[in-house]
């Protein structure tokens, strides 16, 4: 079944002849922007391997990109670079969704030429980047973050300092401070697959995490369900949390349901 649903991304400019065209584009740009917009969509490792199938095609008016793919994938990726565009930062973004936006943010810069990026869920520029933007990505390694964990408590304690040991699916085995108070609460913890609320700090190329102390435990033993839910709420905790205004975030995912 064809697919109309899409992503746009427009490219203007000037050359020496006149608007820029899709003509002026060696198939060297063409190849890099193609691997650009997949990272943009799919900036995960595990996303791109799982990936739906994206068909492109180029149009005239400029340069105007489209690449089409699924109704979901369209209107959660413009919910998310809606508030990126409104934020004027990609704070939001995955580390490598945000180094093609400073790529990008680059070329405009050096170039002149603008991007803009339209979907078939929006067809009004949510996302401009051009020499009058400050779209860049953060320099430094490490940010602050609260997320969520899930796993098993194999080890509590500690001599200068209280914490716990947990074992994660997606990050490992880690320590999380905690105080006495936390730790002997409630029924025992010990070797038992429980959820945590942390802070910490997070690698933004390499994800690790480091600095974690527990704001609290969730109040609630959780079934295989739950557990299989709050795996996909632990790898969009870290976005989520970034999102300002979040119930206007979730109006744009509904595409303007109850407003």
């Amino acid at each position: 079944m064809e697919i109309s649903s899409y992503i746009s991304v427009k490219i203007t400019g000037k050359t020496s002849q006149g608007t820029l065209n899709p003509k002026d584009i060696d198939i060297a740009e063409t190849k890099e922007l193609l691997a650009d917009v997949e990272t943009l969509l799919f900036p995960a490792k595990a996303e791109r391997e799982e990936r739906p199938r994206v068909s492109y095609e180029v149009q005239n008016g400029s340069v105007k990109n489209l690449f089409f793919i699924p109704a979901a994938n369209v209107i959660m990726f413009t919910a998310l670079m809606s508030e990126v565009g409104k934020q004027g930062s990609t704070d939001l973004l995955q580390q490598k969704a945000a180094s093609i936006i400073d790529k990008w943010q680059k070329k405009a810069l050096a170039t002149g030429r603008e991007y803009s990026i339209t979907s078939s869920v929006n067809e009004t520029a949510f996302l401009t980047i051009s020499r009058d933007t400050k779209f860049i990505a953060p320099q430094t390694d490490w940010v602050n973050t609260n997320l969520y964990l899930y796993g098993e408590i194999f080890e509590e304690g500690g001599l200068s300092s209280s914490n716990l040991h947990i074992l994660t699916d997606r990050y490992g085995k880690l320590t999380v401070d905690a105080t006495k108070e936390q730790l002997t609460s409630g029924t025992n913890k010990l070797y038992n697959i429980y959820g945590l609320w942390v802070k910490g700090k997070q690698n933004v190329a390499t994800g690790f995490l480091k600095d974690l102390s527990l704001i609290d435990f969730l109040t609630h033993q959780l079934d295989y369900d739950e557990l299989a839910l709050n795996k996909q709420i632990e790898k969009a905790s870290i976005s989520w949390g970034k999102v300002n205004n979040k119930d206007a975030w979730l109006t744009d995912v509904k595409g303007g349901a109850n407003e």
